[in-house]
């Protein structure tokens, strides 16, 4: 995925990526080494150490997860995100 679906929106102000919760998480790697954004690293402790990596709309790793510890913003956010998003960053020629 390039981003050219965002139109000149950067990647940065799109806040798409896993939250971990650090309760439920056992350390298990498996949303690492299912993620091939590598948005994870899985030492000591797995964290959410590339989040602008993620693809925006994924969240095949929550799925994998099985303590249920990753989360995302609902796809209803995204959609208002994306929608606010586009106003501040309006594509040049004035189409989208």
């Amino acid at each position: 995925m390039d981003g050219s679906e965002f139109g000149n929106i950067p990647r940065e102000m799109i806040q798409w990526f896993p939250r971990i919760d650090t309760e439920k998480c056992t350390q298990c790697g498996i949303c690492a080494e299912f993620c091939h954004q590598e948005v994870f690293i899985s030492n000591d402790e797995t964290e959410v150490a590339n989040p602008y990596s993620c693809v925006v709309g994924c969240t095949g790793c929550m799925s994998q997860c099985p303590e249920g510890a990753i989360s995302f913003p609902t796809l209803a956010e995204l959609r208002e995100m994306l929608r606010r998003l586009r106003d501040e960053f309006p594509e040049e020629d004035g189409h989208r």
